[in-house]
């Protein structure tokens, strides 16, 4: 994969409240520089104001602060880099209990105010034991859609990385003729998909006719060092489409070849010509939202023989993640976990996506603490109640803090749904949570 193109500035001192108006100004300068619209741009500010403010009274209080800005052409994100001898964020889980019976903490009010002020959050343990914490704000863009006629058969096709105005008409096609459930909704989006690979974190082929017509194309990214992610291949013209397919698909695996890309994963279902290719992972059941005969196939496929590695589970999923790896060919070291007695303190922190055109949710969880069950329980509460039908909890097999949460989500009414190999630490394993009116 390319490396991401970001432009960064960054922005050292202490973590005093009176520097606020120097950060506050610094990232709207930042974010207006970048591109962000005046709105977008006061709400990042917005975040950053009540995160420093946070970490200068409650987390790392007159000690060295880095802030940055960065660049991601569809994003601007925003950077705090401190260390911390403890870390409590529980303000910025998206079903905070900041407020109870009435009474609000203000603290952790502010915190609330930033995680839904911003698109993503992310946080993260780097060398020497300092945490980043990172917010990102997406640019808005139009959305478009646009009745294009279905290009002819062609006789024969190329590949070829387009341009720019060559990656909005792709996303135009797929748009008009491709199933909704089968693409990720940016693009509806045509001139972010053309940021999100001019940026460098995406890359986009297309297949090409004599006549220079697009007849097809797939995007595709790194979702971890050995994983690349891939949506399509789309295929757009009449009659048979075989070639343009394995075209696209043999790009692909050439442009990655001298990565360490150890597989490809497909999250959007795959052309049928294409599948006896991969293994077959498993299936999401269909949201409310996508109706009947909703729901995607998640296919991989090896570029490389399998190397191994360790995963942590408690006994409870072993039996199904044994036979999952056993059905995949995949050599596991399985580490059994459980709870001794150990302390563990402080406040857990998850992160969500939301996709409201599909009414889902996914949730990540970003640091430990002593209060998993209860903000587990909290999550589903809020997500269900915001009128999110499908959520789904990402699991990292190769962190062992993670395998805390199994036994809670199980008794939450979440069950294994996927196993996504190397796209974390080590695997990760999909929840999906089920009602219990639910048949």
């Amino acid at each position: 994969m390319h490396e991401p193109r970001h432009g960064t500035v960054q922005l050292h001192l202490e973590a005093r409240a009176p520097f606020l108006p120097v950060v506050t100004q610094f990232v709207e300068s930042a974010a207006s520089l970048f591109g962000l619209a005046r709105t977008e741009s006061l709400k990042l500010s917005l975040a950053t104001e009540e995160i420093f403010l946070h970490l200068c009274g409650a987390v790392c209080a007159g000690e060295q602060l880095e802030t940055a800005c960065q660049d991601g052409l569809y994003y601007t994100r925003v950077l705090f880099r401190f260390h911390a001898p403890q870390l409590n964020l529980k303000g910025l889980n998206i079903a905070s209990d900041s407020a109870k019976d009435g009474q609000c903490d203000l603290d952790e009010m502010g915190l609330m105010i930033a995680s839904r002020s911003v698109d993503r959050l992310h946080l993260t343990e780097e060398k020497g034991h300092r945490i980043c914490l990172a917010v990102t704000m997406e640019k808005v863009y139009p959305r478009f859609s646009e009745q294009l006629p279905r290009p002819a058969a062609p006789a024969g096709v190329s590949v070829e990385e387009p341009d720019r105005e060559r990656v909005k008409r792709f996303a135009l096609l797929a748009g008009r003729f491709s199933p909704e459930r089968d693409r990720p909704p940016f693009f509806a989006y045509p001139g972010k998909v053309a940021d999100m690979v001019a940026g460098g974190e995406y890359r986009c082929l297309t297949a090409i006719s004599q006549k220079r017509e697009i007849v097809g194309g797939i995007i595709f990214s790194g979702r971890s060092e050995r994983i690349v992610q891939f949506h399509g291949p789309y295929l757009f013209s009449e009659g048979e489409q075989i070639a343009a397919a394995d075209a696209l698909l043999t790009a692909l695996i050439a442009s990655i070849a001298r990565t360490k890309a150890l597989g490809l994963l497909s999250l959007a279902g795959l052309p049928k010509a294409l599948e006896p290719q991969f293994e077959h992972l498993g299936s999401l059941p269909p949201s409310t939202a996508e109706g009947p005969g909703g729901g995607v196939s998640f296919f991989f496929r090896h570029l490389h023989e399998d190397p191994g590695a360790e995963v942590w589970v408690p006994a409870d999923l072993t039996v199904w993640l044994t036979g999952e790896y056993d059905r995949l060919v995949l050599a596991r070291q399985i580490r059994t976990v459980q709870a001794m007695g150990e302390t563990r303190l402080g406040a857990s922190l998850f992160a969500a996506e939301i996709v409201r055109e599909r009414a889902e949710a996914t949730l990540r969880p970003l640091w430990p603490g002593a209060d998993l069950a209860a903000n587990v329980a909290r999550h589903v509460r809020y997500l269900q109640a915001d009128g999110l039908t499908t959520l789904l909890f990402e699991i990292d097999l190769g962190l062992p803090w993670h395998a805390e949460l199994i036994p809670v989500l199980m008794a939450n009414g979440f069950t294994p749904a996927l196993l996504l190999p190397f796209a974390g630490q080590a695997d990760l394993v999909i929840f999906q949570h089920h009602d219990a009116t639910e048949s």
